[in-house]
């Protein structure tokens, strides 16, 4: 800004003797705006091997440093460095040269640096607020040293939780990343996840054997849930002499995957743990999103289509799709968005006033005679009371009946106590969102992941899981992303964008806004 207004002003002294057209002064204006932006973009995307803080040596050097630094310091200045645990904090593992550095250029010289940092958020994002707080993340990519032998590794796989598309794509990138890029023969996928580990018979893989299992659904190993038993797990990974378990999870079998990661550590186990985020919830920390969410989005838009068209075809007629969405409703506004045709959409965060939605809904089907209704599974956090609840579980919590079902209910209950006639198809999309192939997007992004997930358990990095921030790979400490679950801001840009969208009003119940 001062050297923008250092410029200004030697323009107009110019000016003042020689005359210059309008638009060369502004031009020149712009260039110098521009180069500024371009200068901070840089500085704050890659963090130099110097140390933790912001610098601003390459601004000194043109000669900004004593108005500029102050400025553009500002990012990242004060971000903290996640640091990642590697496997030479408890072991005297030797660094090997990569073996892409006797590969033909550009595979020779494509490598990231040991200390090279993403900033979140990114710069000049939202540089109007204050609460959020800024973290160096370090990216990812391979490395010019590796820390196990390839020829002497051994690699075991386990998908856990949930069925999620693009779940073999992942598999298969990690095997064809292990055996092509590094050489490592011996690969073993882990059946019916953690239970596997310790009860199951394992199953060598190769590349050949992976090599059509990305086009169908679910998990060429099986998944499940539960079976979690640290000694047992960590006595078999240890007896069979595993270097490097790949664990593809959700947000609990993350928790569980960073057990495994300071189990082998106190051991002194030649092993790192690397995960993978596995949620079509989308509600990851730090990452721009999960593997499988747009898939998911896609199917669910398939769904609510069928269900415009149904309300479409008969008098006053109501559409209602639930789709997954337990304590996250990204699948649920996203779909509801890019459908266009959602008259309202239900989601967990949302504070909601059942009255106001059904007189809401009467006055949809009077005027319109059809509407639309998405509601994401966990929206009965907030739909259903105390009295619906069908007991409570061991933690205490309420169990709250099948939202899709209830509000059903709900719904032909008032309209019969209106006296309104109307007719109701009822889609639950559920199962079908998440079994599915990955879509064309997601098959990259699996595809990625899997590449950086080897590159980082090569490079020797333990206790980590791989995404997607600000359109970089970046590998994130496990610890980070299981201190909490991302939610829909119900005061952001996107929250507002589904509001104009589907034009739907405020159900906060009154006295609560």
């Amino acid at each position: 800004m001062y050297a923008f207004r250092a410029f200004k002003a030697k323009v107009f002294s110019m000016r003042a003797r020689v005359p210059l057209h309008p638009m060369v002064t502004r031009a020149a204006a712009v260039s110098v705006v521009g180069v500024g932006v371009s200068m901070c973009t840089k500085l704050a995307i890659s963090e130099g091997s110097s140390g933790d803080n912001f610098s601003v040596n390459t601004l000194m050097g043109i000669g900004m440093e004593s108005k500029a630094e102050g400025w553009f310091s500002s990012f990242g200045s004060s971000a903290r460095k996640l640091k990642l645990d590697h496997i030479t904090d408890w072991r005297d593992n030797k660094a090997i040269e990569h073996p892409l550095l006797r590969r033909e250029s550009p595979l020779c010289s494509n490598f990231a640096n040991r200390e090279e940092y993403v900033l979140l958020p990114p710069p000049g994002q939202n540089i109007h607020r204050r609460d959020q707080d800024s973290v160096w993340i370090c990216r990812a990519g391979p490395r010019k040293d590796i820390y196990f032998d390839p020829k002497k590794t051994k690699a075991a796989i386990v998908t856990c939780g949930g069925l999620c598309p693009g779940l073999n794509t992942v598999i298969q990138g990690i095997v064809r990343t292990l055996q092509f890029t590094y050489g490592v023969e011996e690969i073993y996928g882990i059946p019916l996840g953690y239970s596997g580990i310790y009860s199951r018979e394992w199953h060598k893989l190769t590349a050949s054997d992976v090599r059509d299992i990305h086009r169908n659904g679910g998990s060429c190993l099986g998944s499940s849930r539960g079976g979690w038993d640290l000694e047992r797990i960590m006595d078999s990974l240890q007896s069979k002499g595993i270097n490097q378990l790949y664990v593809i999870g959700g947000d609990g079998t993350h928790r569980g995957a960073q057990k495994l990661h300071e189990e082998a550590r106190a051991r002194g186990m030649n092993m790192i743990v690397a995960g993978v985020p596995k949620t079509i919830d989308n509600d990851i920390p730090f990452l721009d999103h999960s593997f499988g969410f747009r898939t998911s989005v896609g199917e669910a838009i398939r769904a609510i289509e069928s269900a415009y068209t149904e309300a479409n075809g008969a008098p006053n007629c109501i559409g209602l799709v639930k789709v997954m969405g337990r304590q996250a409703g990204f699948i649920a506004m996203q779909a509801s968005i890019a459908s266009r045709c959602v008259n309202c959409c239900l989601i967990p965060e949302m504070n909601i006033d059942k009255d106001k939605f059904l007189l809401y809904l009467k006055d949809r089907l009077e005027k319109k005679h059809n509407a639309v209704i998405v509601v994401a599974e966990g929206a009965g956090s907030t739909l259903c009371s105390a009295k619906d609840s069908l007991g409570f579980d061991k933690s205490g919590n309420p169990i709250l009946p099948d939202v899709g079902i209830w509000l059903k209910g709900e719904i032909s209950k008032f309209m019969k106590k209106e006296g309104f006639e109307y007719n109701l198809k009822y889609i639950d999309p559920t199962y079908m969102i998440r079994s599915v192939p990955a879509s064309a997007d997601d098959q990259l992004l699996c595809t990625l992941l899997a590449n950086h997930a080897v590159h980082g358990a090569m490079n020797g990095f333990s206790g980590f899981t791989v995404g997607q921030l600000n359109h970089k790979f970046v590998l994130v400490p496990i610890s980070e992303v299981t201190k909490k679950s991302r939610k829909v801001n119900t005061k952001s840009r996107m929250f507002c964008r589904l509001l104009l969208n589907t034009g739907q009003p405020d159900f906060t119940p009154d006295g609560k806004q």
